[in-house]
């Protein structure tokens, strides 16, 4: 068994109160919701800018960046 020490007695107390406690409810759930169909638009219309199926004014794709 390893020493006791006043920092790791704090930490213990900061970090472990709630441990195993599930919050009833939806919790993170529609923030995560969102944060995921933001990113599939987002990766949506990177693949369009990519494959050419969605063109910019003034911004081409290509290897030679020209």
């Amino acid at each position: 068994m390893g020493q006791k020490t006043a920092i790791g007695s704090i930490l213990k107390s900061i970090g472990n109160n709630a441990q195993g406690k599930v919050v009833p409810g939806w919790g993170a759930v529609p923030v995560m919701a969102f944060i995921g169909v933001a990113f599939l638009i987002f990766i949506t219309i990177m693949l369009q800018v990519y494959n050419e199926s969605l063109l910019l004014q003034g911004f081409s794709v290509d290897w030679n960046g020209g």
